[in-house]
């Protein structure tokens, strides 16, 4: 018992900046996926009024939406 509380006295600054590190990876990778996916959806939103407006043809239309 004296070890694991040894264990938890001494390495507690350790553990505590690992779990930080791992949130703000975990948070940062989530950021940037979402970030992509609403750059993502504002592109097919632009598409779409340009297509609307008569600026792109459909098949131009139907072609880029296929890309994204």
């Amino acid at each position: 018992m004296e070890s694991l509380n040894e264990i938890l006295t001494n390495w507690y600054p350790v553990f505590f900046i690992l779990s930080a590190v791992i949130a703000l990876t975990v948070w940062a990778w989530a950021s940037k996926k979402k970030a992509r996916l609403d750059i993502d959806k504002a592109n097919k939103l632009i598409l779409k009024r340009r297509y609307r407006n008569g600026e792109i043809s459909k098949k131009e239309y139907e072609t880029r939406i296929g890309d994204t």
